[in-house]
């Protein structure tokens, strides 16, 4: 439970900066390109963890090609969305929605398709560390840069937020019948390829080299999500998708903890108190799966 949890964290911190950097690229240029960069630019970041993968994985990756083909189209159509959103609410907000929504889709997609059971002491610990963490992105948050429109952008968000749970069930499945790490590669690669072709027909007038330079720029702001999609595609091998949702609430206290170094936005006693129980609801959850 120990490895499932510091897997856990080590992916919200890095997908916490995936989250302000690609988001600041998505308000200036095109949502559809930055999803289709961020994600054929991570075939080539997260390429050295093809060196862990038994060559056995491959067949059975090229075996799973239909399961894999909606599992990638689900999340780029999740990533769409969720950079369109980008546009309207600030970040802890938008946050704040995408982690509801995403705790509660797959506590309950772990029970209907999987059937996970969680103890009542476990649910309510979850309910606990989802609570806390809205309550720290409820904060004051920088709101420059955005056309504010909370209803759409809270419906982006948490439509966003459904459709990426039922991804993530298919990264699961993927994960478990070929490789964590192949299956963390092609789920990224394979949700930025797909976007790729419609992407460069829309920026068809562009000239190459202002194509190129957008699309370094959006590589680089990637970078981070290397390290978050491998570490969060382990952590699924060792735990349970409900569990897996809820600890998803913990990249709030990394998004607030930037927040407040990057904007200077003030945490207050509510905020630095609703932290503690956030940090405190995961070491009781580390405990009782221990």
């Amino acid at each position: 439970m120990l490895t499932f949890v510091a897997l856990c964290l080590l992916a919200r911190l890095a997908y916490s900066l995936n989250d302000v950097f690609i988001g600041r690229v998505a308000r200036r240029q095109s949502r559809l390109e930055t999803a289709a960069f961020r994600g054929v630019s991570l075939g080539v970041s997260m390429a050295p963890w093809l060196l862990l993968v038994p060559a056995g994985a491959w067949p059975a990756l090229a075996g799973q090609l239909w399961p894999l083909l909606v599992t990638v189209a689900l999340t780029a159509l999740a990533n769409i969305l969720q950079l369109q959103a980008v546009r309207f609410l600030p970040f802890g907000l938008r946050a704040a929605l995408m982690l509801s929504s995403m705790a509660a889709g797959s506590v309950l997609l772990g029970w209907l398709v999987l059937g996970e059971r969680l103890t009542p002491l476990e649910v309510a610990l979850c309910a606990c560390l989802v609570g806390s963490a809205v309550a720290v992105a409820l904060g004051q948050h920088a709101s420059a840069e955005i056309e504010l429109n909370v209803p759409r952008g809270a419906a982006l968000t948490l439509v966003a937020g459904v459709v990426m749970v039922c991804a993530v069930l298919g990264v699961k499945q993927l994960a478990a019948s070929t490789h964590p790490l192949l299956a963390a590669w092609a789920w990224e690669f394979g949700a930025g390829l797909i976007l790729l072709a419609p992407a460069l027909l829309r920026a068809r007038g562009a000239a190459p080299a202002v194509i190129a330079e957008r699309f370094w720029r959006v590589a680089l702001a990637a970078l981070p999500t290397a390290l978050a999609s491998g570490a969060s595609v382990l952590a699924l091998g060792f735990g349970q998708l409900g569990l897996w949702g809820a600890l998803g609430g913990t990249q709030i206290l990394f998004t607030a903890a930037l927040g407040a170094v990057w904007h200077h936005e003030t945490l207050g006693w509510r905020r630095a108190l609703a932290m503690a129980v956030t940090v405190a609801a995961v070491a009781a959850l580390a405990l009782v799966r221990d």
